[in-house]
Formats: structure tokens, C-alpha cells, sequence
């Protein structure tokens, strides 16, 4: 019985996600992991998204870290059969991707308001930063779980990525206006605000991305697993706890 106890609080250590704390990121959050991007063919148009994030196998204290895709649909997830993958797009016009990144989860800017669209120092308000906006937050939650109206997820998925990440940019005053599909997609993400089917910015958060080296890198959206999956890993640790008492 003891071994079998012993073994049980073993899986679910090994099952609950390790988020250590590191000297990164500029508001309050946890660390993500060491990360690879890439952009697959015919899934982006320009220099921006569609990116694929995935994971690099190491991480700052060289454990295996990433951030889990639970929260995607099929059509957003493991594209490419690029295993614990997921898609999305930038935040920024001003900063750049790099191989491999580490990944800081923004839940909050330093001055304690919601997670910043930029890094801070970073963007194209370089020095101030922002306010991740409840639009951007909208389509990008619409995105990756596979039902933002008139997102073309099979053959020519390239033109609603580009059509898609200048919404982000626009929203994110890091770009002039814009029209076709992207400025439909504005008006209907400001319209479910108005209306009240959307606020605030849901279960998306920024990855302020860093360089091995902790340069500032381009920063990207992430949609975290739901709050029971968050807590399913708390009861883990608490179910641990409780063992290691019974067989003390």
C-alpha cells in the first residue's frame, strides 16, 4: 500500500506543471518555458502570424517546461504534426522572434493593471507599454478555439492570417487603419463589446518573449487551459501533501 502511495504522488507530481519563478518578465506571472517558432507554409501572410510556438525540450534550470495547449482547438494546435504546438500571432511591429526563446506569462504590467500588449520598454510605444485590449483578446480566443466567423482554416489560410494579425496590430495601435476582413473583424470584436457578449480579456494572456541572452524579443498571445485544469494541478500538490503526512 505504502508503494502504491508512494507511486501515485509520483505521477502526480510529474503531472502538475512546474512554474518556477525566474528574473524575467516585467510584470507578474510565471515562467513558460524555453520555446522554438515557425511559421508553417500557407498558414501566414507577411512577417506576422500565424506562429508556431513549441517547445524546446530545456528550460532556464534545464528541466522540460512548456505551456500546455489544452485550451486549442484541433485547428490550432499541433499543425504541421509539430507535437504540444500552438498557433498565434504577435503583439508588436517593432520587435523580433528568436530561436529558442524563454516565455514569461503576463498576468499583470508593473504598475498592477492587466497584462500589458507590450512588453514594457517594448512595441511601438517603446517605454510606456499597454493594456492588452478585450478586442484583441476576443478574436484571438474566437481563433484558437476554432470559430472566428470567416477564418479560413483550410486552403488559404495565409490570407485570414494576414487579414487577422492586422486586426491585432490595428487594435494595438501599431498600425494605421485597415479595411476588408481585418476591419470586419474589428467591428465585430468592438460590437461584442458594446453589446456585452464579451469583456475584459478572458483566458488570454501575453508571452513576453526573451533571447537566451534576456534581450527583448517579440511578444505573443496565449490562450491558458481552463481554471479546473489550474486547479486539478492545486489538488495534485494538496494530494501530495496529504500522502507524505499519512506516511510520516
Amino acid at each position: 500500500m505504502r508503494k502504491a502511495l508512494l507511486t501515485l504522488a509520483a505521477l502526480v507530481l510529474f503531472a502538475t506543471p512546474a512554474l518556477a519563478d525566474v528574473v524575467i518578465g516585467d510584470g507578474a506571472g510565471y515562467y513558460g518555458g524555453r520555446m522554438y517558432y515557425g511559421r508553417i507554409n500557407g498558414y501566414y501572410a507577411g512577417n506576422g502570424g500565424e506562429f508556431t510556438l513549441s517547445p524546446d525540450g530545456k528550460s532556464l534550470d534545464g528541466t522540460v517546461k512548456w505551456l500546455s495547449n489544452a485550451a486549442y482547438a484541433d485547428v490550432a494546435k499541433n499543425q504541421g504534426n509539430i507535437a504540444n504546438s500552438f498557433q498565434t500571432f504577435c503583439v508588436e511591429t517593432d520587435e523580433y522572434v528568436a530561436q529558442p526563446m524563454d516565455l514569461w506569462v503576463s498576468t499583470a504590467n508593473v504598475n498592477g493593471s492587466t497584462p500589458g500588449s507590450h512588453s514594457w520598454r517594448g512595441g511601438a510605444d517603446t517605454n510606456a507599454g499597454d493594456n492588452l485590449d478585450p478586442r484583441t483578446a476576443y478574436l484571438y480566443t474566437k481563433f484558437a478555439t476554432g470559430v472566428l466567423s470567416n477564418y479560413i482554416y483550410g486552403a488559404g489560410r495565409n490570407v485570414s492570417a494576414g487579414a487577422l494579425q492586422n486586426a491585432i496590430w490595428y487594435i494595438e495601435s501599431e498600425i494605421g487603419p485597415v479595411s476588408g476582413q481585418a476591419a470586419t473583424w474589428v467591428v465585430e470584436a468592438t460590437n461584442a463589446i458594446n453589446v456585452g457578449t464579451w469583456s475584459g480579456i478572458g483566458d488570454v494572456r501575453i508571452l513576453q518573449t526573451y533571447t537566451t541572452s534576456a534581450a527583448l524579443a517579440q511578444d505573443q498571445l496565449y490562450l491558458v487551459p481552463a481554471p479546473a485544469a489550474i486547479g486539478l494541478g492545486m489538488i495534485g500538490l494538496g494530494l501530495v501533501g496529504w500522502l507524505m503526512r499519512r506516511l510520516a
